[in-house]
């Protein structure tokens, strides 16, 4: 059998907003800043292997708590002990007419296991929450505080603790339903296992399944952002002039471009969130001149070919781009690759990269300050999505950032080694290939 959670508060202090989260989905209820926007008691199960462990039941909030706690203490009700009230009073005509929102929480108390309070900590504890209390500790059921928006610093917390304190409930949650971190979820798990002792081991499989699900999630985006950089970096595309014309250049930008906006739309599936909840400023791609030695020592390295000698140098580059000569014939190909040192499939593989300036044709290619700059977005979307809440409205944009030079020195080889590989950008490398777990182990330090 489940656990049965009732969550109930005050009205617009994040109900809903704190199933949402717990759930990772955004599409339970309805959430806006709008008072009062939950009219209606809605139940959906958290579940572990296929079978429910938790079941959350979302309440209206309440309205009139002080005219509520009148009627509670009026002649009709006072003469109840405990929970007897609650029967009665839901039958009432007040059940009915003015109290109909109230009622219809009172009503759920019985088949409740806890209670969670959800308090907005922006808010001073009035008067009106200590009548919500009241009422549901007349209950008999225990109850956790759950205080929400405590990603920030509130004036009201110690306010809080102590007019809780006074009630006998020392085990407070912290939450945030729009700043979401996952140890609150985890104590908010294990507070529900000191008061469900016979649930203890079903809960301590839940925790664990969700670490384990967090910890996917954030290897499955370091993967993705991995395999956005490799292709990135190995994209080419065919010029006939240098500096390109208008309609390369957006040709070639286009492509790098499309390949964020498909590893967005991807993070967003792997983290459940929706479209909207990102908004993406165009990539900037930078107007800096620099100049890329093709035939470096790593270069020929990587080809296989041990050789300090550095040949046929890399045309200019410009527009934010490496420009690399085109246009080999296989025969010349072959001849270079002889020259160097290198078997004639080396030469035939690579003969596109070593197209140097034999003919007036050009390969673009990102630089790497541009690749920093895709890495750094990359990195902070990933960041961003997993600590936000799935009841956040306001949506995320994605800017560029600063340069961080501690984080490119150590893929600038990785990347360089893409951009001999232009067929790397038709595919995604397995997991396996060492490049790919390079770089990924480099994201891993950052994320």
């Amino acid at each position: 059998m489940s656990i049965s959670l009732l969550v109930v508060g005050h009205a617009n202090t994040g109900k809903t907003s704190l199933i949402r989260t717990l759930l990772r989905r955004h599409d339970f209820g309805d959430v806006n800043n709008r008072a009062g926007t939950t009219r209606h008691v809605e139940s959906v199960n958290i579940q572990l292997d296929g079978k429910p462990v938790i079941t959350l039941t979302d309440t209206p909030g309440f309205e009139d708590s002080l005219g509520l706690w009148e009627i509670r203490q009026s002649d009709d009700f006072a003469r109840y002990q405990g929970a007897d009230w609650l029967a009665p009073f839901c039958n009432s005509d007040f059940a009915q007419d003015e109290f109909e929102q109230e009622a219809k929480i009172l009503k759920q108390l019985s088949q409740a296991d806890i209670i969670l309070y959800v308090i907005d900590v922006r808010q001073a504890p009035l008067g009106k929450y200590l009548d919500e209390l009241a009422i549901l500790a007349s209950a008999s059921k225990p109850i956790i505080p759950v205080l929400n928006f405590s990603a920030t610093t509130s004036a009201h917390w110690e306010a809080w603790r102590q007019v809780l304190a006074e009630r006998h409930l020392h085990a407070l949650i912290k939450y945030d339903t729009v700043a979401f971190y996952f140890e609150d979820e985890k104590r908010l798990y294990q507070s529900i296992q000191s008061l469900m002792p016979d649930q203890y081991d079903t809960l301590t499989q839940l925790i664990q399944s969700r670490e384990e699900a967090a910890t996917l999630r954030r290897t499955l985006a370091n993967q993705q952002l991995a395999d956005l950089l490799i292709k990135a970096a190995s994209t080419r595309t065919e010029c006939r002039h240098y500096p390109p014309s208008d309609t390369e250049s957006l040709l070639f930008e286009d492509k790098v471009r499309d390949l964020e906006g498909q590893y967005i739309t991807n993070l967003l599936r792997l983290y459940e969130f929706q479209q909207g909840d990102v908004i993406n400023s165009p990539l900037s791609i930078q107007n800096a001149r620099w100049q890329q030695d093709i035939f470096d020592a790593d270069t020929l390295k990587e080809w296989g070919i041990e050789t300090g000698t550095s040949a046929l140098k890399g045309a200019a580059i410009g527009a934010g781009i490496d420009v690399m000569s085109a246009g080999l014939t296989l025969g010349t190909a072959t001849t270079i690759g002889a020259v160097l040192g290198a078997t004639w499939k080396t030469g035939l593989r690579y003969k596109d990269t070593l197209k140097s300036k034999l003919t007036k044709h050009h390969y673009l290619c990102l630089e790497q300050a541009t690749l920093t700059l895709l890495c750094l977005r990359g990195l902070s979307l990933v960041q961003h999505l997993h600590q936000r809440g799935h009841a956040s409205q306001e949506a995320y944009q994605i800017a560029d950032k600063s340069t961080n030079e501690a984080l490119i020195t150590p893929l600038k080889p990785h990347w360089k080694q893409a951009q001999q590989h232009p067929e790397w950008a038709s595919a995604s490398l397995p997991e396996h290939h060492p490049t790919k777990r390079a770089i990924q182990a480099i994201l891993e330090a950052q994320i």
